[in-house]
């Protein structure tokens, strides 16, 4: 009889033991828990249970008595209400899909603060710099624009060049017209940084190959909350404004200038021209008069056939004096 039991009513959420018990009262009308617990192999306790059980499904009926009698219920009225509370149930599971997919993408989504995590202060922003400089790998990306919160380390560049981290640095011209630093990008340019300048930078910006990016909460003259940007589509979006803004920029002039000779350095003049120097930025740079600065840009246009300090620069680019 127990072969013949399994998974008749599995698909009801009926237990083995349940179902067995089931059969034998079907084949055994009025029957009593003593006689069914020694057709069954069990306890008169047991047999009991499994009665209940059934009885709570719908499936026996109890005859008070003595003793007490049990009566299977007509399978094709029992087990009928059985499957419509069975889809009933299915359907309310049904309903509630969508609801645990909500739950489901909750929890498989990364939390925003595993992506993105603010840092206040300039001790703790420094801090984490060097720390993301430190963990450097592969490649590191700037945009060098004012404030700066503290001095270039060129020696800990120096250390990532050294292990074949490469820099890329794009500086705005109000950076590298401060008083030494042209010369500060010069030595780590000569150490195996790639430095380019355009006239304006959208935010200052750090990142560290394909993991952080670090740029500030807001703009202002003081750099004082920055974000944390980890692997993401943020982070991916970045990358590309980092390309974007590399491409347009020109590269961080030598020492002697190329394009027209050492003696005068106007090589050297055509590129913080591009970079959107002014005329005593300009002069700083190179140690003349702004009086001076000014006779060479004519010349320099004059030369190109440039009527604006703009077109001398894209002159000069298409020529390849940049």
């Amino acid at each position: 009889m127990r072969a013949a039991s399994g998974g008749l009513l599995e698909g009801l959420g009926i237990p083995e033991a349940e179902q067995s018990t089931y059969l034998r009262v079907l084949a055994s009308p009025h029957c009593t828990a003593a006689g069914l617990a020694a057709e069954l192999g069990v306890t008169a306790d047991r047999a009991e249970r499994l009665l209940a059980a059934l009885a709570q499904h719908g499936l026996v009926t109890r005859h008070d008595g003595i003793p007490v009698r049990w009566s299977a219920a007509a399978p094709d009225v029992a087990v009928e209400a059985l499957l419509l509370r069975r889809e009933e149930e299915l359907l309310r599971t049904r309903g509630r899909v969508s609801e645990l997919m909500r739950a489901y993408r909750r929890a498989q989504q990364p939390h925003a603060a595993d992506l993105v995590e603010v840092v206040t202060g300039t001790a703790a922003i420094a801090e984490r710099w060097r720390q993301m400089q430190d963990g450097a790998r592969r490649h590191l990306l700037l945009f060098d624009k004012p404030p700066h919160i503290s001095r270039t380390d060129t020696e800990l560049e120096r250390s990532l060049l050294t292990r074949g981290v490469r820099v890329r640095a794009v500086y705005e011209a109000g950076s590298v017209s401060a008083p030494g630093r042209l010369a500060e990008i010069r030595q780590v340019v000569a150490a195996g940084e790639e430095a380019r300048m355009l006239p304006e930078l959208p935010c200052k910006l750090a990142m560290v190959d394909d993991r952080w990016a670090m740029l500030p909460v807001a703009t202002g003259s003081e750099l004082r909350a920055a974000v944390l940007v980890r692997a993401s589509s943020l982070l991916d979006a970045l990358t590309g404004m980092f390309e974007a803004y590399w491409h347009r920029a020109v590269r961080v002039p030598d020492a002697g200038g190329p394009a027209f000779g050492a003696e005068d350095r106007r090589g050297e003049l055509l590129t913080l021209l591009s970079a959107g120097f002014t005329d005593d930025s300009i002069a700083r740079q190179l140690g003349v008069s702004p009086r001076t600065v000014q006779r060479w840009v004519r010349e320099v246009m004059d030369a190109l056939g440039a009527r604006t300090r703009f077109q001398a620069g894209i002159q000069a680019a298409r020529a390849g004096l940049l």
